[in-house]
């Protein structure tokens, strides 16, 4: 089985500190002018979709140093990429033209995407603000050189938390190996809450929190930092602010921090620029107070004012040395990886992923992810995860992000239910059975054909003709609220959503004779963006910027489908303006959504459901709006 390192748990401890021992081997042959032979006859490709300096060229020094040699794309922007080309297609070719890959992209999960598609093994150089696996080796290779160990430890990381990828990764390895972890993120910029999810559940860890005042205190003469132990390799904080705790305190032995690990301000990666938003900065004064006098300051590299560079001269600053790491840690794994790449190595221990696949699922949570930004071949994109309290949800795959199950399906009877916690006995099964489908929506769930476990009464409400009329007086309406046709786009939202807005375009060309770009929007899996119809996947995105798009739908109910929709819109160019467009507005929103056009405003009570049969999905039947309730599956 082809090895690759996309995540930091992608290697167990075992092999980190193997690889450990093969760099300082590396370090000693390197300073002896030695000349290395492990990658003779072997061929690196590194593949940058973002800018590097440090990674790609340690990467490329490593390969050459080993013997190797190296074909890179430091650009993608002047591959096929630009000609959409997928991900996935160039990994394919590349791979067979070098024995690795190394990859850095801006799509969280695009790594996992890579390896999928290359028949060599891949490293992860960054994905997103996913992980950085191989920082994080540099890191951890860096503190064991300067303290010994890493067990024990006390690391502090600050920052910008939500969205640096090797912040991400160096907090996994660091709960593994047993050190005590201190965040201090800048307000806004605090580490996800998948991730602190996962170190609780995956290892039994819950770091300090900490406030960026309380490092600023530190270079006032005040003693901020108290940290005492809770349980073994875990700590408490406390601040001398608080004086209810002053007798605590007064007992306290204070705990020094072995090392402050800064990160910049992921600027690229943030939605909005909030500028008045004071980013942590540590400078002279921080380090001037004793108890910081055996401190470590520790960056990745870039920075971008974090750190003042009056600290460069001071012997704790050690965040050159964690660069100039860069090639004998990564030579060692290069050296690791064409070593066992002959091998049908065991998957490693700590990164059973695998497990509890789940072959189809909603979309993932996380807008980033590479499953919402290209197709993806493997239909295994989710593992289920229970917490020891008995929730139950999903996890994504390629991002890590954590999604809450919403309606489970059985793949063979072809019936699905609204998930809730006591039906976890049922979940639990039919995933052993091979038969759990998890979907997003219980729409999603009927336009794939699955019914609810028990129908209640079921009644037609519109007929053929009566949605004629409506999608009658929806053009109508349209049109009188329309200057110019040639700047209108409609977009559908897939399934029926789509057929109806079809059948508005078709409307809007036999009254005016103009044809009007039309799109489909799929919420519910695939790749973000609006396609043309039919949908083909190969199809250029339409232009949306500045012009006046027209939304439609089957049914709006919570709003969370148009949300959705209006989102994956905004992704693709700001609209200059936006109108929603449906069948029938069933009412009990959750969101403040309201439609600018309906066709029949229908009451109805929450455990009712409103179904739209077009004769495009169903050929053996007529239009027509049926209103029915379910049961849950017990009563089946």
């Amino acid at each position: 089985m082809t090895r690759h390192v996309l995540a930091i748990a992608d290697l167990a401890d075992d092999e980190i500190e193997e690889i450990f021992r093969r760099a300082e081997r590396m370090e000693l042959a390197l300073a002896a002018g030695e000349t290395l032979r492990d990658a003779a006859g072997t061929i690196m490709a590194t593949l940058f979709y973002e800018p590097s300096t440090r990674t790609r060229l340690s990467f490329e020094a490593a390969m050459w140093r080993l013997g190797g040699a190296v074909i890179s794309a430091p650009d993608m922007k002047s591959s096929s990429a630009v000609k959409g080309e997928t991900l996935g297609d160039t990994m394919k070719v590349v791979s067979s033209y070098a024995d690795l890959l190394v990859i850095r992209h801006f799509w969280d999960g695009a790594a996992r995407v890579a390896a999928e598609s290359a028949v060599v093994p891949v490293i992860n150089g960054g994905d997103g603000s996913h992980e950085h696996p191989t920082q994080t080796l540099c890191d951890l290779y860096t503190l064991r050189r300067a303290k010994g160990t890493l067990k024990g430890l006390t690391v502090a990381v600050g920052g910008d938390l939500k969205y640096g990828r090797t912040a991400h990764s160096l907090v996994r390895a660091l709960a593994r190996f047993g050190a005590n972890i201190v965040v201090v993120p800048v307000r806004g910029m605090e580490f996800p809450a998948w991730l602190l999810q996962q170190l609780a559940d995956e290892y039994d860890y819950r770091p300090t929190v900490a406030r960026p005042d309380d490092l600023r205190a530190i270079a006032h003469d005040v003693h901020a930092l108290y940290l005492m132990p809770a349980k073994p390799h875990q700590l408490t904080l406390f601040t001398d602010a608080e004086f209810d705790l002053q007798e605590r305190l007064a007992s306290a032995e204070p705990i020094t921090l072995d090392a402050l690990y800064m990160t910049r301000q992921q600027r690229e990666r943030q939605e909005t620029q909030d500028d008045g938003v004071e980013y942590l900065r540590v400078d002279t004064a921080t380090f001037q107070d004793p108890s910081m006098r055996h401190t470590l300051l520790m960056h990745p590299l870039p920075r971008s004012g974090e750190i003042a560079s009056a600290l460069d001269r001071d012997p704790r600053s050690i965040y050159f040395q964690q660069a100039a790491y860069g090639v004998p840690v990564r030579m060692a794994l290069v050296s690791f990886l064409l070593e066992h790449r002959a091998r049908a190595a065991e998957a490693p221990r700590a990164a059973a992923r695998a497990e509890g696949t789940i072959r189809i699922g909603p979309r993932c949570g996380n807008p980033n992810c590479v499953t919402r930004r290209e197709e993806i071949a493997s239909d295994k994109r989710f593992r289920l995860h229970r917490e020891a309290g008995g929730r139950a949800h999903l996890v994504c795959l390629y991002c890590d992000h954590e999604s809450r199950i919403q309606v489970i399906g059985n793949r063979k009877s072809h019936h699905f239910h609204v998930y809730e916690e006591p039906m976890y006995g049922y979940l639990d099964g039919w995933m052993r059975d091979g038969a759990l489908v998890i979907f997003d929506s219980v729409k999603q769930a009927e336009e794939a054909g699955y019914k609810p476990y028990k129908l209640g009464p079921q009644k037609a409400i519109m007929n053929a003709g009566e949605i004629e009329r409506s999608l009658e007086a929806l053009t109508d309406a349209i049109l009188a609220e329309t200057d110019e046709l040639n700047e209108l786009v409609i977009i559908g939202i897939k399934t029926a959503g789509a057929f109806i807005a079809h059948r508005l375009a078709e409307r809007i060309h036999d009254k005016r004779g103009a044809e009007v770009e039309l799109g489909v929007v799929d919420v519910h899996g695939g790749a973000d963006g609006i396609l043309r119809w039919p949908g083909h996947t190969d199809a250029e995105p339409l232009a949306v910027a500045d012009r006046s798009v027209v939304l439609v739908d089957d049914v709006i109910n919570s709003g969370w489908t148009v949300k959705e929709a209006l989102a994956a819109i905004w992704r693709a160019g700001r609209p200059r303006a936006a109108r929603l467009a449906v069948l029938i507005d069933r009412g009990h929103r959750q969101l403040p959504i309201k439609p600018t056009y309906v066709g029949k405003h229908l009451p109805t009570a929450s455990h009712e459901r409103v179904r739209v049969r077009l004769r495009e999905l169903d050929r053996e039947h007529k239009d027509t709006v049926v209103i029915y309730s379910y049961v849950d599956p017990k009563a089946a």
